[in-house]
């Protein structure tokens, strides 16, 4: 999942929690390693996350709790957490892998179970986000947030006549749109269209996708590839009339401007969970366990969720959402929607002809 951090991030996290940075430059934005004698000393978690990821006020509150210090460095792609972990990077305790990586991480031996019995709070977790797929037993994560992915307007300027994929992938060309700048999205929403999986591995059904795919990005309405926020400002700009984007990223300035809308196209669409994992080299996993066991909490995880604006599996903390947060539809997929098949998590696909299938034809769709 990719995250948006332009809604007063800078302001909030330098007025309220000391989240200590390297320099820009340095890949993942968080390179600074505490003193040795930190180093296992019970006192000091680090975590590596998603920037602007968490309420500074619940970092804040945690430290008093424990009297301990927490360290937050950031990273902006899953590939960039991976090759700084894989590469001996600064020694943290907790990181926030994407579900779709999880399984790369177990076999590259980075992580170490969590052992959910030792989380008093782990009941909390909604039976969605229960023996995932990419983590059977939830042996090694606990779901933090999660995103849906959807197709937001500007009401003040287009309102859309169905909730459906068609108004993009259909024959007409009347509607201005952006598609986000993410393969497994794009192609995911042109499976979904096709009545597929987001996950499919059928030859056949991706070829059928990126010939789809061909003929959206040469219409006349197709105006970029973009991220959230990106999106977000040319809706308001009146640049597009739909945009793909992260429910997250849409709700964030729909906060500020209610003119801006999203919704869950009819035919399906993608769903991402963000998880805390233990990482084998932790300094302090006792003191990480705690941390996680405090976020399952239900006042902390909807403080989390108030704060980002992202979806939150943690069933007890659902009546403590902001109430612009619960009444947005798209942010709370049903029961139904998840056993329907309608929202489908993004997994990991399979070693082989899949991921290169996927690749050539994203490449082909942004050199076009």
């Amino acid at each position: 999942m990719r995250r948006a951090g332009w809604l007063l991030a800078g302001l909030l996290l330098a007025g309220c929690h000391r989240v200590e940075r390297a320099d820009p430059a340095s890949e993942g934005n968080g390179t600074t390693t505490p003193p040795p004698s930190s180093q296992g000393d019970g006192r000091t978690l680090r975590i590596f996350m998603w920037s602007d990821y968490i309420d500074p006020q619940v970092v804040k509150d945690f430290e008093k709790r424990e009297g301990v210090r927490v360290v937050i460095d950031t990273f902006e792609s899953n590939e960039n957490m991976l090759a700084k972990l894989q590469g001996g990077g600064a020694s943290y305790d907790l990181a926030t892998p994407s579900n779709y990586v999880v399984q790369t991480m177990v076999r590259a031996q980075l992580l170490q179970p969590m052992d959910k019995a030792k989380l008093s709070h782990f009941g909390n977790v909604a039976a969605g986000f229960l023996n995932p797929n990419f983590d059977p037993g939830n042996t090694y994560t606990v779901p933090y947030q999660f995103a849906a992915t959807g197709l937001a307007y500007n009401s003040g300027r287009y309102v859309p006549p169905e909730e459906s994929w068609r108004l993009i992938f259909g024959p007409e060309d009347r509607v201005r749109f952006a598609l986000l700048d993410d393969p497994r999205e794009v192609i995911g929403a042109a499976l979904k269209y096709l009545g597929h999986s987001v996950n499919s591995t059928d030859v056949e059904e991706l070829r059928a996708a990126r010939d789809l795919l061909r003929r959206t990005v040469r219409k006349r309405g197709f105006e970029s590839f973009s991220g959230g926020p990106e999106t977000r400002n040319k809706l308001l700009a009146g640049q597009i009339d739909l945009g793909q984007i992260y429910v997250g990223d849409l709700l964030q300035g729909a906060a500020e401007d209610r003119r801006l809308k999203v919704f869950l196209p009819r035919e399906g669409t993608t769903i991402s969970t963000d998880t805390l994992v233990l990482l084998r080299g932790s300094p302090n996993p006792a003191l990480a366990r705690r941390f996680v066991n405090y976020v399952l909490e239900p006042q902390v995880s909807a403080a989390i969720s108030n704060y980002t604006y992202y979806g939150n599996p943690n069933r007890a903390a659902q009546p403590l959402l902001d109430p612009f947060l619960r009444a947005q539809k798209a942010f709370n997929p049903s029961a139904e929607d998840f056993s329907s098949g309608r929202v489908e998590f993004i997994n990991e696909l399979p070693r082989g002809a899949a991921p290169r299938l996927y690749d050539r034809i994203w490449t082909e769709l942004k050199s076009r």
